[in-house]
C-alpha cells in the first residue's frame, strides 16, 4: 500500500503543462503553493490552538515547513 504522505508520481498531464510554462511561471506556482501551505497551517494551528500569541504560531510554522 503506498503511502499517501509522498508523491511518487507526477500525472502525465500535469507533467506536459508544467513543461510547457516558462521558468518564471513555474517558479510562480511553487511560490503561490508554499503560500498556500503556510496560510493553511497557520489557520489550523491557530484554531488548534487559540492561547498561543501570533509569535508561537509563526514559530511553529516555520518549525514545521522548515525555515
Amino acid at each position: 500500500m503506498s503511502d499517501p504522505a509522498r508523491i511518487e508520481h507526477l500525472d502525465p498531464e500535469v507533467a506536459r503543462i508544467l513543461r510547457g510554462k516558462s521558468g518564471m511561471e513555474r517558479l510562480r506556482l511553487a511560490h503561490e503553493a508554499w503560500e498556500l501551505a503556510r496560510d493553511r497551517l497557520t489557520a489550523f494551528l491557530r484554531a488548534r490552538h487559540p492561547d498561543w500569541t501570533p509569535h508561537q504560531i509563526r514559530h511553529e510554522v516555520a518549525v514545521r515547513l522548515g525555515r
